[in-house]
């Protein structure tokens, strides 16, 4: 076929989907979902070039961003394996992370699971539930030591059978684990070598018009990262290399076309557009999974009790009870107070401006600072057989391992500090309303000492104060 037949066949091919689907829901149960016919098609096109379909999710929200129809798309329209990535593991309890896999192990069996995160975090770190705003700051990358590609070659190395070689990959990742233990020697080498292996390919058109069925041509495993926007698709590509090679952003809709990448000479990588499948999750949902965006909504406070109703968003963000307010919290009353602590005004009235302090507070929790997950059925009555799994003590002695790298292999130049998000990406633009709090904020009183407050708050689960609600 030509060029024009493809995009022709896929543009009518793209009317009859939307059109069977709103045959069958109002637009009003719908949630949002893309309508651009060039996203989709980058997804196409990612699909038809891979080997291997990486379907990233959100640890705190999978069974948001797994979409079923994909899988059976995949699995048996297309044939191809498909891994199920559980990113971000650092934002939620291990139990849980051993929960949801072998929930989607269950529900889906053709499915690999595999954890992930790039910025694994010591426990010691996060004992203090209240330390919102807490400064997080890497003087050096810690990609090698990231948490997944291990998990993630041994899974290709399950699918492949020995039809690649994957012998590369697996000397590059001991190569950048043996770069974090001696920094002065194999680190310089280590970023050489990831260096001249990833390479971006360029793709002509008269490839994209012509898939092709046959695995792993040439000898080479090319593997697609597909899934929502803000799940961390770039970011474990950059994971995987080592080094920053993706730019990335908490910003739905960042990358806007696919890129490929060569990991090593027998494994490429494919970075896919954020794209969000129709489904009927309501829009509060849709907004704390980063699904929709914060920007364009009118009406945040509805989001924003729904947000307090399942995690003490007051006690976290130490808020004092606004002005006449006496029948206890509100999502209105937790605006206006976290605009007067802010000092977020409006501009003709000086008043209280909640509606930015609303837009913060979705921003904090999408950004993983104000941490809300989802339990899969049945976690809560077996909670405690779930934190005794031996997959658990696993993940969990695996943190304990890396310690403090950043501590103790940090050069020590202010200059060379820079911030990121709780979930592991960079901020490219500083978002304020996300910021730390004031330096004054930070000073220990004699009522109320940060040094004083501290022992008492690691003594307790910084994840009880999450409700048990489950999906």
């Amino acid at each position: 076929m030509s060029k024009e037949a493809v995009l022709s066949q896929e543009e009518k091919a793209f009317r009859e989907y939307l059109q069977k689907i709103y045959e069958n829901h109002s637009p009003r149960e719908l949630s949002y979902f893309d309508h651009n016919l060039e996203t989709w098609r980058q997804l196409w096109r990612v699909l038809e070039m891979s080997d291997v379909i990486l379907l990233i999710t959100d640890i705190r929200h999978p069974v948001l961003h797994f979409s079923p129809a994909l899988y059976d798309y995949v699995t048996k329209d297309l044939g191809r394996s498909l891994i199920l990535v559980l990113n971000k593991t650092d934002l939620c309890p291990p139990s849980l992370v051993v929960a949801w896999k072998h929930y989607f192990q269950t529900k889906f069996p053709e499915v690999h699971v595999v954890c992930f995160t790039s910025y694994p975090r010591h426990p010691e770190d996060e004992q203090d539930p209240s330390s919102v705003f807490k400064k997080r700051r890497k003087r050096r990358r810690v990609w090698s030591s990231a948490l997944g590609p291990n998990q993630l070659l041994r899974a290709c190395e399950v699918i492949t059978a020995g039809k690649v070689d994957l012998t590369s990959w697996r000397r590059k990742i001991e190569r950048d684990s043996a770069a974090l233990c001696n920094p002065a020697n194999d680190r310089a080498e280590s970023i050489v070598d990831s260096g001249d292996a990833v390479l971006s390919q360029q793709i002509s058109e008269a490839e994209l018009g012509t898939p092709s069925r046959e695995l792993y041509k040439d000898g080479v495993l090319s593997i697609g990262c597909v899934g929502f926007p803000n799940v961390g698709k770039s970011s474990i590509i950059n994971g995987l290399v080592g080094r920053k090679i993706v730019s990335v952003s908490r910003t739905p809709g960042h990358t806007k076309y696919f890129q490929t990448y060569f990991l090593t000479p027998t494994v490429r990588l494919c970075d896919c557009p954020g794209l969000i499948f129709p489904s009927l999750v309501d829009k509060q949902q849709q907004l704390l999974a980063g699904i929709y965006p914060i920007a364009q909504i009118q009406e945040p406070y509805t989001s924003v009790g729904y947000l307090s109703c399942r995690i003490a968003v007051p006690q976290l963000l130490k808020l004092s009870y606004p002005n006449g307010v006496k029948n206890g919290w509100t999502a209105w009353a937790i605006c206006e107070a976290w605009a007067d602590k802010r000092g977020y005004k409006t501009a003709k009235a000086a008043r209280s401006d909640t509606y930015r302090a609303a837009n913060s507070i979705l921003r904090l929790a999408v950004d993983g600072r104000l941490c809300m997950c989802m339990r899969p059925p049945g976690y809560t009555q077996q909670k405690e057989s779930w934190e005794q799994h031996p997959e658990t003590l696993e993940i969990v002695a695996h943190i304990q391992a890396q310690g403090h790298p950043n501590d103790d292999l940090s050069s020590g130049g202010e200059e060379e500090e820079e911030e990121i998000s709780s979930s592991g990406e960079e901020t490219e633009e500083r978002d304020h309303d996300a910021d730390e709090e004031e330096d004054a904020e930070e000073t220990p009183t004699p009522s109320h000492s940060k040094k004083a407050g501290k022992p008492k708050m690691s003594d307790s689960n910084p994840f009880a104060l999450l409700g048990e609600d489950e999906c």
